[in-house]
């Protein structure tokens, strides 16, 4: 069956794949199959002891998600495409296994979710006001270290120069790998569901800071070094420690969500059978 469905959209799967070769923002999405493989094998003994109920619901969901990828392919929108593939994998799950099976599967089914670029529209709507937000973080961390500093739209203008924060530096990238770390550990995390949402939403926040911050350090590389601190390896290795210095807070907040809303000893003890087989990520 894998094989007929790489075979029926392997159009739709190859374009896919070239946008996470061409695009630096969703060069992750080489990962996220990878990943949901992972959670789904983690999973295997659970859903082999089980046996399949189909359900008729299942033929609907197909229907409509077909009719997504045929809209999609004659309005030439790719992301309608790709979100109709994923809705043909969950609706073949639901119409040959049933509902318990489509339950066991749906995270990673809609973690694939992930590894889709954003539309077009939407990608712009959104990258010119997390510059201009960048770009304003900077300039209130500048001047609480008492460098000089203007921000117009999403440009930063210092003493000695001006520095546009580029679409590059908007913050989309940290933000969709960041949604995709704070998804799987929240999945993972042994919590209860009202901590593990507040953990994946933690992610935004934490991205937007971490981008701002790495905003922030590129003016006080311009103003104690000079324009070319704002490119190069200095730039790129700030970017990495930066990024690094999020996922540590996250994996803080996680600990501490933990604590807050770690489930009961006897609804543990009773979910621990059917969470055996799934792996755990520990902060």
């Amino acid at each position: 069956m894998l094989a007929a469905l790489v075979l029926a959209f392997g159009g739709v799967l190859t374009e896919l794949v070239r946008d996470w070769m061409r695009d630096a923002n969703y060069n992750h999405g080489f990962l996220i199959p990878v990943i949901s493989g992972f959670v789904l094998w983690g999973k295997r003994e659970e859903l082999g002891s089980r046996s399949p109920s189909p359900s008729t619901w299942g033929l609907l969901g197909l229907l409509l998600a077909l009719a997504m990828i045929i809209l999609g392919t004659a309005g030439a929108e790719v992301f309608t495409q790709r979100v109709g593939f994923i809705g043909v994998l969950s609706s073949l799950v639901l119409f040959i296994f049933g509902w318990r099976y489509l339950r066991l599967t749906l995270f990673p089914l809609a973690f694939l979710l992930l590894a889709i670029p954003l539309p077009y529209v939407i990608y712009y709507g959104l990258t010119a006001p997390m510059q201009a937000f960048a770009a304003k973080c900077a300039i209130w961390g500048l001047g609480l270290v008492g460098v000089p500093a203007v921000a117009q739209g999403n440009i930063i203008h210092l003493p000695q120069a001006s520095l546009e924060v580029a679409e590059a530096c908007s913050g989309i990238r940290s933000l969709y790998s960041f949604l995709a770390i704070g998804a799987l550990v929240a999945y993972l995390a042994p919590i209860l569901w009202m901590g593990r949402l507040i953990l994946f939403l933690s992610a935004l926040p934490l991205s937007v800071a971490g981008n701002a911050v790495r905003v922030w350090g590129s003016g006080m590389g311009a103003f104690l070094i000079g324009p070319e601190a704002t490119k190069g390896t200095i730039h790129e290795l700030f970017g990495i420690l930066v990024f690094v210095v999020s996922l540590a807070v996250f994996f803080l907040f996680k600990k501490v969500a933990g604590s807050l809303w770690s489930p009961a000893p006897s609804s543990q003890s009773s979910s621990s059978g059917s969470r055996d087989s799934t792996p755990e990520i520990s902060g």
